[in-house]
């Protein structure tokens, strides 16, 4: 999992590259550095999702320290953000506050995000998808065995 993230200001406005999952295992290094940036006059705050297939709930509340803690509530931005994504902060109801756009040009030279996300995405997805499957297995043995055992 990717723990350290790319970030660029440019005058007022503060971009910071997302990679494939926002959870709990680096949420704790984009809060710490959001947190660098606290006192600055950040009026904008681009996250560029366009790698992001995940955001737990640690992630999300990286986008509340953001939108709380950074400048005087700054603009919130997520550039090419799937659609998983964008309902998951629907459903939270933050999504009042955030601006959802699409955006090829992309400050870290990236010129076509299929080409450059898709392989990966979806290769990071199906990890995802598989470790859920396999926890899952895992607990559901132990539940027979445990059945097994008791009816013996």
């Amino acid at each position: 999992m990717e723990k350290s993230f790319k970030n660029h200001l440019e005058g007022t406005t503060l971009t910071i590259h997302l990679g494939v999952e926002l959870a709990k295992e680096n949420a704790p290094d984009l809060l710490q550095l959001l947190g660098g940036y606290r006192g600055q006059d950040i009026r904008k705050i681009v996250f560029d999702a366009t790698e992001l297939v995940f955001v737990s709930s640690a992630g999300i509340r990286c986008v509340i320290y953001a939108r709380q803690e950074l400048g005087k509530k700054p603009e919130i931005v997520f550039e090419n953000c799937a659609k998983e994504i964008h309902e998951a902060f629907h459903m939270t109801g933050l999504d009042r506050f955030i601006s959802f756009v699409e955006d090829e040009r992309n400050v870290f030279g990236k010129d076509n995000k299929e080409a450059n996300a898709g392989s990966k995405v979806h290769q990071k997805l199906a990890e995802i998808k598989q470790q859920e499957l396999d926890d899952f297995a895992a607990n559901n043995d132990v539940v027979c065995y445990q059945m097994k055992l008791g009816e013996e």
